[in-house]
């Protein structure tokens, strides 16, 4: 074990190696870390480590996906810290590394000290270990393991807590108490051990009646939420209270108007747009009257944050709050008229019938002059738009009025705008939770899938929870598991009085024809979100009239936009637009837009189209001018495009299925997204078996042969590819024959750089050359070339790159023109070329760096290492090797990744430093002998060899 690591869990994650803060990397290798250091010193099986970080989505690779996480936190941590054992990993660390064995540490401390009757000591012991807690438990990490245990800690925390409390109020320590209890009992109000303690400290502090004002607020709070009395621990404290003191006596208050409804007991996770309210309109010295605009989905709970916030407004506007409900969305009823609101408001200030005039802008300065000077807020709730608000609106400074509307009234002059969204997710549990009851919402995986199904949206959270509450027969996973299902969710989420589903139609029946239509549309949206075009595409209109149409959609808070150019549902919406009636033909046009626009970015990036579409394109696309342009596009829409092929696939659409997973497959190569890769290749090869198309399960296969030869390995990868050849039809183009022989040739040559390989190499030479297509010949001849590298032939495989280079010029093939400098650099170094070869892979990297080709940069750096290595510019050939690695380990390619290990092996030992390019060369040999790799397996163990010697 080694006390050089220190790691932090009572908070976000942190770690520390001596002075040094760790960058932990991502959530999920975090998440990986936490869970090994909540079990110091214990072994976790592979099979338990999935379980515990990915249970909530374990990846389809298992176990696998365990080492590289392993690798990645063994080079960022001290060495021997993280170890393998014949079973699984442990982390070996000291008992007081982690902020968590202290903590408990100080608790037991703190009991053997209150025990032995010495408080103040105890009290401090208590007080140390709280101060360990820097936030929310292992804060921002996933995961339904590390949510328990989150959970866990936290009442942890409470109870220890609520322990040094106690003992403060034995010590005496009453009026420094009553802060910190007033903020605990007003951020739980059903604790009752707190309230307990608060109204203890008043009592004690000389401050009774606030100690009865805290029972009865606590008494009311869980009769209304939970049904029952206070316990009898909190009665007790209140009858010894009542024995003690005489009654006071009542102060007058002097009445006046308050219009507020009943804004409802249950009210969490607004504080911050509360403040926000509050502050507006408690600014002193005003110029201007405040004006605060809240706008936001239904549901989402405008009225209730701004009756709260002017409930707590009463002090800066002593002479009423008025309330008027304009019933912009309510079903059954017409908006509330300008003229009508402002006879009510009038009649409200007491104004005689006789004196309020019949026109609209002689009652609206009627308004205005019986408001002057007056300090009070006016409430418009639920508007329509901006021209039914601005008559309403009093001039004087001293007033305040708040505003709320599904839409953003962009016609008001607001002082403050605010746009509510949904509920964090531990704001709608907690919601969840006051509703229901502690209890019945106990279990936080259950609780968190119930908010999460109701979209964290306020109104179905009540509506979920009054469905609970009021069937007590029912569980939280009970309704969780009723919630699943997305086919009956919103009729879950309704009633007869109103719900989701009725309030989501009265938003959409107050939109104009075409942005209901547009609405309509987008209930066919295959991926997560959607950009002009694919609007375009879908409503068939121009995408500036599209783009159009989709902010009109946001400023009616139907849509969300997450970033400019990117739209998308809430999850309850999006159900709900499912359920409106779609044209005939609007997914086909979806289909349509992805396959021509994916196959446009693909050509782009790689100066070719693997195959033809009928032309021309039958929707508007975005331009692709630059293989940047196809990659951007691609880094943004390729979830959109995978999603579009399951939906094809599942459909029965079986040509876009298959076209689309070929031409996104490379694009995803080059990303080195590959999970996403093979199953966009596999729902293809779903789609030609079921439409009995040889040529095109051929294509295909491929595709998967090709593409998946650097993860699968050379012997899997050629299997494949001679089920392509087998499919063949007779009539096959040439150009598809001259793939298919190549690749397989290729991957024969992985297995074997022989003359059988070659053999089937210049067979595919001679078919490409017929066909005419100099790009395939191209790809031929850089096959050739890395054949005779492998056969340590090295002035034939140059020849051969520089073929296929000037090839790949003359057709601007300029994916590959990288892969084959790649190799020109390669065979260089070999010829002990070192300049040339610095020249060679420079180019390379610009063109890999341009294109954004991770899997030839993986390459371009490790020769670039070693080529610097030969110079002795050591900075630079550990800074590109490194750079190497870190890609290849997340290609997850093996072959890349025992090249990467390989060459900064090779140049740590050339810089002198065997104790660090060991590891390296023994990852290198693992990989190799697992792939028969023998040119690797001969230098890694020579590695090995030398780096024994040298120690």
């Amino acid at each position: 074990m080694t006390g050089d690591l220190r790691l932090d869990l009572l908070g976000p994650l942190h770690g520390w190696s001596g002075g040094r803060r760790l960058d932990l990397g991502p959530i999920r290798q975090q998440a990986l870390l936490a869970v090994l250091a909540l079990r110091p010193n214990q072994v976790i099986t592979p099979d338990e480590l999935v379980d515990l970080v990915w249970g909530d989505a374990p990846p389809s690779t298992g176990r696998q996906i365990v080492p590289p996480y392993i690798y990645r936190l063994r080079k960022l941590l001290p060495e021997g810290v993280l170890i393998r054992t014949r079973d699984g990993y442990s982390l070996r660390i000291a008992p007081d590394a982690v902020d968590l064995s202290r903590f408990e540490a100080l608790v037991n401390a703190g009991h053997a000290a209150r025990d032995a009757g010495r408080l103040d000591e105890a009290a401090a012991r208590l007080t140390e270990a709280l101060d360990l807690f820097t936030g929310e438990p292992l804060s921002g990490l996933a995961g339904h393991y590390l949510s328990a245990q989150r959970h866990r800690l936290t009442e942890r925390r409470l109870k220890v807590l609520a322990e040094r409390i106690d003992l403060d109020l034995e010590r005496g320590r009453y009026g420094d108490l009553v802060p910190e209890l007033v903020a605990l009992v007003e951020e739980d109000r059903l604790r009752e051990h707190f309230a307990g303690q608060l109204m203890l400290a008043y009592w004690r502090s000389g401050r009774s009646s606030e100690a009865l004002d805290t029972y009865t607020q606590t008494r009311h709070e869980l009769i209304d939420q939970l049904g029952v009395e206070p316990g009898p621990a909190l009665r007790a404290i209140h009858e010894r209270i009542l024995q003690n003191e005489e009654q006071t006596e009542k102060v007058s208050r002097t009445a006046v108007r308050d219009e507020l409804p009943y804004d409802g007991a249950a009210f969490v996770g607004r504080e911050d747009a509360l403040q926000q309210v509050v502050d507006a309109m408690a600014t002193r010295d005003r110029t201007v009257m405040p004006v605060v605009a809240i706008d936001g989905m239904a549901g989402v709970g405008k009225t209730a944050l701004a009756v709260r916030a002017a409930r707590q407004l009463s002090e800066q506007f002593p002479e009423g709050r008025l309330f008027i409900d304009l019933h912009g969305y309510t079903p059954g009823r017409e908006p509330v008229s300008p003229l009508q609101a402002l006879d009510r408001l009038l009649r409200t200030l007491s104004v005689p019938a006789d004196r309020i005039p019949a026109d609209l802008e002689e009652r609206a300065a009627l308004w205005r002059s019986e408001l002057a000077g007056r300090r009070i807020l006016v409430v418009l709730d639920n508007a329509l738009d901006s021209a039914g608000i601005l008559p309403l609106l009093a001039g004087s400074p001293t007033c305040g009025v708040l505003v709320t509307s599904r839409r953003q009234l962009t016609g008001l002059d607001a002082t403050v705008r605010l746009a509510l969204d949904v509920l964090r997710p531990d704001d709608a549990r907690a919601l969840l939770a006051e509703i229901v009851g502690a209890d019945r919402a106990a279990d936080p995986e259950a609780a968190a899938a119930v908010v999460s199904h109701c979209g964290h949206l306020p109104l179905a959270i009540r509506v979920a929870g009054s469905r609970l509450r009021h069937r007590p027969s029912w569980t939280i996973e009970h309704l969780s598991k009723r919630l699943d299902a997305e086919d009956r969710r919103l009729a879950e989420l309704s009633t007869d009085g109103g719900g989701v589903s009725p309030a989501f139609a009265l938003s959409y029946e107050h939109l104009p024809a075409d942005q209901q239509r547009l609405f309509r549309l987008l209930g066919v949206m295959t991926g997560q979100d959607i950009e002009p075009y694919a609007a375009a595409a879908l409503a068939e209109v121009d995408p500036v009239d599209a783009e159009d149409l989709l902010e009109q959609l946001v400023d009616a808070n139907l849509l969300l936009q997450l970033r400019p150019g990117r739209f998308q549902f809430h999850d309850l919406l999006r159900q709900y637009a499912g359920t409106l009636d779609a044209e005939p033909g609007a997914v086909q046009r979806l289909l349509d837009y992805y396959l021509y626009a994916t196959a446009e970015a693909s050509a782009a990036i790689f100066s070719t189209r693997l195959h033809q579409l009928p032309m021309p394109p039958p929707v508007p696309l975005p331009v692709f001018e630059t293989a940047a342009d196809g990659l951007a596009w691609i880094d943004i829409e390729g979830a959109n495009v995978l999603a579009t092929i399951r939906v094809a696939e599942a459909s029965g659409a079986d040509q876009h299925a298959w076209r689309l997973g070929l031409a996104v497959s490379s694009c995803f190569y080059q990303r080195a997204r590959i999970y996403e890769m093979e199953e966009a290749l596999e729902l293809a090869l779903r789609a030609t078996r079921r439409n009995g198309d040889p040529d095109a399960e051929s294509r295909v296969l491929l595709s998967i042969g090709s593409l998946g030869r650097y993860r699968r390995g050379p012997e899997e990868s050629l299997h494949t590819l001679q089920q392509a050849h087998s499919k063949l039809p007779d009539d096959a183009d040439l150009v598809l024959r001259a793939r298919v022989l190549a690749s397989i040739g290729y991957s024969m040559a992985k297995i074997s750089p022989d003359a059988e390989a070659i053999a089937v190499l210049d067979e595919a030479l001679e078919v490409s050359r017929q066909s005419g297509d100099r790009s395939i010949a191209s790809r031929v001849l850089g096959y050739l070339g890395v054949t005779y590298g492998d056969r340590l032939e090295f002035p034939e495989a140059l020849a051969a790159y520089e073929k296929s280079l000037r090839l790949a010029q003359e057709v601007d093939d300029r994916s590959v023109q990288a892969e084959v400098l790649n190799g020109i650099g390669e065979c260089l170094l070999e010829l002990d070329r070192v300049d040339e070869a610095v020249t060679a892979l420079t180019t390379a990297q610009e063109a890999g760096i341009e294109r954004g080709s991770d899997y030839s940069l993986i390459y371009t750096y490790a020769f670039l290492s070693t080529a610097y290595t030969r110079r002795g510019q050591w900075a630079e050939a550990l800074e590109v090797g490194r750079k190497s690695l870190a890609l290849a380990l997340d290609s997850d390619s093996r072959q890349s990744e025992q090249n990467a290990h390989l060459r900064l092996a090779e140049t740590l030992l050339a810089k002198g430093d065997p104790v660090q390019a060991r590891p390296h060369f023994a990852r290198a040999l693992e990989l190799a002998l697992d792939d028969g790799q023998e040119s690797v397996i001969t230098r890694a163990a020579d590695g090995l060899a030398r780096t024994s010697a040298a120690a």
